[in-house]
């Protein structure tokens, strides 16, 4: 429930588009976290028959959208050197600069455990990462028209995923 590096990972992927909607905090042993890893593996199928793979979604755009989920989130700053050893592995370059100007214009959204009182839970019922996305599309702080693993766009990524018995 602390929202540490391992969450901030979470956060920072489906930001990128690289990580299911919706699926960051999913509580484990429910029905929609099972949905959620045999649509995964499904979708990790069909991607490995597609002309895109992973390492193409990872550009300039995804990049600085990772970064500002992390901003907006109050991520780990760990992730601040992650971001730049991520960027650098796909040939961008990115320094302490490049995120202490997003973090001038990038608000604070949630204050999940330990920098507030609501835990990583708290934070997912209350719309989580989708809701951040969503607001951030809305003021025109993301890059919308990312490549990701759901398609074109982040526009999957600003709903909540939902399970329904027998899909």
């Amino acid at each position: 429930t602390f929202y540490g590096t391992a969450n901030s990972n979470q956060l920072m992927l489906e930001f990128m588009g690289l990580q299911l909607p919706g699926a960051s905090f999913v509580p484990p042993h429910t029905p929609l976290r099972d949905a959620l890893t045999r649509f995964a593996v499904k979708r990790a199928i069909e991607l490995a028959h597609e002309e895109i793979g992973l390492g193409d979604m990872v550009n300039t755009h995804s990049l600085v959208n990772a970064a500002i989920g992390l901003l907006a989130s109050g991520g780990s700053t760990n992730h601040a050197i992650h971001l730049m050893a991520i960027g650098k592995a796909a040939g961008i370059q990115m320094n302490w600069d490049d995120l202490s100007a997003l973090s001038q214009v990038i608000p604070l959204i949630a204050k999940v455990y330990p920098n507030g009182q609501a835990d990583v839970n708290h934070f997912h019922a209350a719309g989580g990462v989708p809701f951040m996305i969503r607001s951030l599309l809305e003021e025109g702080l993301l890059h919308p028209s990312v490549q990701t693993i759901m398609g074109s766009g982040l526009g999957s990524f600003a709903n909540d995923a939902h399970w329904t018995q027998g899909t």
